[in-house]
């Protein structure tokens, strides 16, 4: 099977999901199209569903074809086939191993949730801290935020890190494997 992405007019990718299942069905019946969303929460604690990938589909075929790309070409909301129409790049690798966990996970996610608890080791993963580590000192769940205690000054220089800028990091055990 051989897996490729497509870009498609952002707010439609369901309809045309649901029209290029339709189209395919009797020439190509083993295609299948993925559109991935993820449930996010609102700061007034509501729930709605977006787009991991807004104006983006994944699809699954046996082999590509020009017969195929002319189908998907004379669909509406149809815009191209990465990175573009006469020269479509599968995906392969790490990136194809990423998508097959992707559709293994469903189409739709709830909320992801990691725990942050003082004491445990994060790293800054965005922002003007990347790299910086350090102990959790306090976590605020109102604010989404934690603040962290720095190994870099003896008195223990204390910053705060948003969720979104921080990752947990793996503890170890002190032995060589």
């Amino acid at each position: 099977m051989e897996y490729y992405c497509i870009m498609v007019k952002t707010g439609e990718e369901t309809a045309f999901k649901e029209k290029a299942q339709d189209a395919f069905l009797g020439y190509y019946p083993d295609t299948e199209f993925f559109f991935f969303q993820r449930r996010l929460r609102t700061n007034k604690g509501k729930y709605f569903d977006a787009p991991l990938f807004p104006g983006y589909l994944f699809f699954r075929i046996e082999k590509l074809s020009d017969d195929f790309i002319l189908l998907l070409k004379s669909l509406k909301s149809f815009y191209r086939i990465l990175i573009d129409n006469t020269q479509p790049v599968q995906i392969q690798g790490k990136a194809l191993d990423e998508l097959k966990l992707f559709i293994r996970n469903g189409e739709h996610w709830g909320v992801s949730k990691v725990q942050f608890l003082p004491g445990k080791k994060v790293r800054a993963i965005s922002g003007p801290l990347v790299g910086l580590e350090g102990n959790i000192y306090m976590v605020n769940k109102k604010k989404k935020h934690i603040t962290v205690i720095s190994s870099l000054s003896p008195d223990g220089k204390r910053f705060d890190l948003l969720y979104e800028d921080a990752e947990l990091m793996e503890e170890y055990s002190g032995r060589n494997v």
